[in-house]
């Protein structure tokens, strides 16, 4: 009897075989591995902490200083004009832009700039004394008729009373109009002929100057322009937070100014006084004016149409403490380090500055206590109570290590 054998099935048996010899060979090889290998050492996880600058909170008392700019502008400014007709027979040799004259003092005048031709005025004072003689002699003449009149109705009347006719009542009060009016008239000449002359009012400077000599002019025509000497003013515009600031003495806006500006590469100041405010809001920039005094004393002053920058001394902040705005999040939050971990506190911000935030100080809600650690060099995104390790500034370990 033969038996046949399928050589397929043969074939696929092998092939089971061998792949299971070799699935048994690994697994047992790796279980040797794991069994027989060397170890790993085992260390505990290292955690790696943001290390921060920080510096200490002090309570302070803090003089606020608030910045303006501004254009130097003179106390008095004046257009003068002509106030009668006429040509020009006198100008003064220094009548020219940058000349400055000297005002009335006591019973002198001021210097005589400009002289109009006198004549015509002249005459006319003339004239109007000649008016007023003949008022005066009219009203004589009718007090004479008054007397001659009465006299003829006691003779006449029949012991009637006499009518104001009689006694020339209407023709007297025209007499007397007319002595006012020749009076007027008199002393409206005798100022004509004043305002001939142009004088310098004050003590000036001539800005610009309009006519010379020979020139005829007419009432209304501008002659010259004059600028006050000494003081000077400067109008600062402030916002409505800065004009807050200021100090006040019985209502009135007051503080020292500094100006200062350069001229010729070389840096000067000038100390003035706030002595007015405008107290009006302007539309377009929302802003207050003060104006500020400067060179009353007789002290040195910066040259008429300077700009100059200006800081005013406002009011003093106490028990408060400086924040760097580093150290700010959010505009209204600080960043402090308590007892090695980060703490963001909320805080009312009294006056914020261009590189400080000023706020109070205290331990209660929304201020910073004195002598807390304030964070100035904050991590990319603090989270509350997350550990740092805090580093002593260059400049504070350099102290340390001189004591």
């Amino acid at each position: 009897m033969s038996i046949s054998i399928d050589e397929g099935w043969v074939r696929r048996v092998l092939r089971a075989v061998i792949c299971l010899a070799i699935l048994g060979g690994g697994g047992a090889g790796t279980m040797f591995l794991m069994n027989n290998g060397p170890e790993a050492p085992k260390t505990d996880p290292v955690i790696k902490l943001d290390s921060v600058l920080a510096e200490q909170a002090v309570a302070e008392s803090v003089q606020l200083t608030l910045r303006s700019q501004g254009e130097v502008l003179p106390k008095r400014q004046t257009g003068v004009t002509a106030e009668v007709a006429g040509k020009l027979t006198f100008v003064h040799e220094r009548f020219e832009a940058g000349e400055a004259f000297t005002g009335p003092e006591g019973s002198n005048p001021g210097e005589l700039l400009l002289q109009i031709d006198r004549a015509d005025y002249e005459a006319a004072v003339a004239a109007a004394r000649a008016s007023l003689a003949e008022a005066h002699l009219g009203l004589r003449m009718e007090e004479v008729r008054k007397v001659q009149g009465l006299r003829d109705w006691e003779k006449l009347g029949s012991g009637r009373e006499a009518s104001d006719l009689v006694k020339r009542v209407p023709q007297l009060t025209s007499a007397r109009a007319k002595i006012v009016a020749a009076e007027a008239a008199l002393e409206k000449a005798r100022r004509d002929l004043e305002r001939t002359e142009i004088r310098v009012p004050y003590d000036c400077r001539i800005e610009r100057a309009h006519v010379d000599v020979g020139a005829v002019i007419a009432p209304g025509m501008p002659l010259v322009e004059l600028v006050s000497r000494g003081g000077v003013e400067i109008r600062l515009p402030l916002s409505l937070e800065d004009y807050g600031y200021l100090e006040r003495t019985e209502g009135r806006v007051t503080g020292e100014v500094i100006a200062r500006g350069r001229i010729g590469g070389k840096a000067l100041s000038w100390k003035g006084r706030i002595v007015r405010s405008e107290e009006m809001v302007e539309r377009a920039t929302r802003s207050i004016n003060v104006v500020a005094e400067f060179g009353m004393d007789g002290s040195g002053v910066p040259p008429i149409g300077m700009f100059v920058d200006a800081a005013i001394e406002g009011r003093t902040l106490d028990d408060v403490v400086r924040v760097p705005r580093s150290a700010m999040i959010d505009g209204d939050k600080v960043l402090l380090v308590r007892n090695g971990c980060l703490d963001i506190r909320p805080v009312r911000v009294v006056r914020t500055e261009a590189e400080i935030v000023i706020v109070n100080s205290g331990a209660g809600e929304g201020e910073v206590p004195s002598g807390a650690q304030i964070v100035v060099t904050p991590p990319n995104a603090p989270v509350q109570d997350e550990r740092v390790v805090v580093e002593v500034p260059v400049g504070q370990r350099n102290t340390e290590a001189e004591e």
